[in-house]
């Protein structure tokens, strides 16, 4: 509470000192939120929590909601601070986690290097979501980031970042076997280019031997990580409201132990006039020994110059290789109907989603004489409320 409360003081400080220069934006997301699961076999469980699904927090237990502030401060002289506090547990004794990330930066030879020092945040080579929100630098207990961008190459972002082990480094025995060169092997490398016609990024995160393995802290770790996006900005010209766009996340390029390597990737095609929002999202995720592709098409219409909007989502999943129940035609699909009120910095939603999923057959179930298809039965309802500051 004592973090909690300081924390508060200096913003408010911040804000009153620095009015003029300070930019201030963020959000406030709750809602109250049904569940009822059924496991194979079992009676179902119902559940109530305050809660909201639209990106606050992914669990209904912990997560009441979502209380977010960005901060940005200019001098005016090309220096300043970037800062955002984020609030996600609002009851019982767990301290939230506040500080995404607090850093200040500094602007250089007419805006062509910027240097950022603190706990980093705010990504040029992020995967800027929506389904993945990754930042490589993000992590370990802070760091320094280089940017430098050419006026002779306008777009062009590169740089890289020094910073710290972003998991445990118990995995050595002793602090002093830790060198210069171990945190140098912690570095992200990073590239952005944005074009008339397109927008690339790319970081690649190094790890060295000396912090833990983030699924076993027995084993090294060695998990270079690599993510992605790339956007075309030349549809929209053609056909307002048109786009597509695409990212991925490569985890444990180098691992000793291939079990732990992950690759995420995600491609959407968008058309979004006044009258509706059209959207279509391919996944595939691959593992050893197994993947699995997503898809999830939704379309909602807007009535009264879009104070309601109303429609659903639907999603697909199909796993291969060692799929999670032998001889599954699916591993999950799911329904989400939806009706939101806009307002002019807030909304209020309804939805409802059902799901079915393959489980791993249980032998203690096929013991007491269950015969059927080892599916988990999920159906919730959340009420939203987000207001925008």
């Amino acid at each position: 509470m004592k973090k909690i409360v300081i924390a508060l003081v200096l913003t408010t400080f911040s804000l009153m000192v620095f009015a003029q220069e300070l930019k201030v934006k963020g959000e406030a997301k709750s809602g109250v939120y049904w569940e009822q699961s059924q496991d194979p076999g079992k009676d179902p469980v119902p559940l109530v929590y305050l809660h909201s699904k639209d990106d606050a927090g992914n669990n209904p237990k912990n997560h009441q909601g979502r209380f977010q502030l960005d901060l940005d401060y200019d001098n005016g002289n090309n220096f300043g601070m970037k800062a955002r506090i984020r609030w996600q547990t609002w009851s019982g004794r767990d301290t939230p986690e506040l500080w995404q990330y607090a850093f200040g930066y500094g602007n250089f030879f007419d805006d062509q290097m910027t240097v950022s020092v603190g706990k980093l945040g705010a990504s040029p080579w992020g995967t800027g979501g929506p389904e993945m929100w990754k930042e490589l630098e993000v992590g370990g207990s802070g760091g320094m980031r280089l940017e430098v961008k050419p006026g002779i190459l306008s777009g062009l972002n590169v740089g890289f970042v020094l910073n710290t082990f972003n998991q445990p480094t118990e995995f050595s025995a002793n602090d002093k076997d830790i060198t210069i060169l171990h945190l140098l092997q912690e570095s992200v490398l990073g590239i952005s280019y944005t074009h008339d016609l397109f927008h690339i990024r790319f970081a690649y995160r190094l790890d060295s031997d000396k912090d833990c393995n983030r699924d076993n802290l027995d084993v090294a770790g060695e998990e270079d990580e690599f993510l992605y996006r790339i956007e075309e900005h030349i549809l929209d010209t053609f056909l307002p409201g048109l786009r597509i766009w695409a990212m991925g996340y490569f985890q444990g390029v180098r691992s000793d132990d291939p079990g732990y390597a992950l690759f995420q990737n995600w491609l959407f095609a968008e058309y979004a006039p006044d009258l509706f929002t059209a959207q279509i999202r391919f996944g595939y995720d691959w593992i050893p020994n197994r993947s699995i592709a997503y898809v999830k098409p939704s379309f909602y219409w807007n009535f009264f110059d879009k104070l309601l909007s109303a429609g659903a989502s639907f999603s697909y999943g199909q796993d291969f290789g060692e799929e999670m129940y032998e001889g599954s035609p699916y591993l999950y699909m799911e329904v989400e109907p939806k009706i939101q009120f806009n307002f002019s910095s807030s909304y209020i939603a309804l939805v409802y989603n059902w799901r079915r999923e393959y489980k791993h057959e249980e032998p203690e179930l096929t013991a007491q004489g269950f015969t059927g298809d080892p599916i988990k039965q999920t159906q919730w309802i959340n009420l939203r409320f987000c207001v925008y500051f």
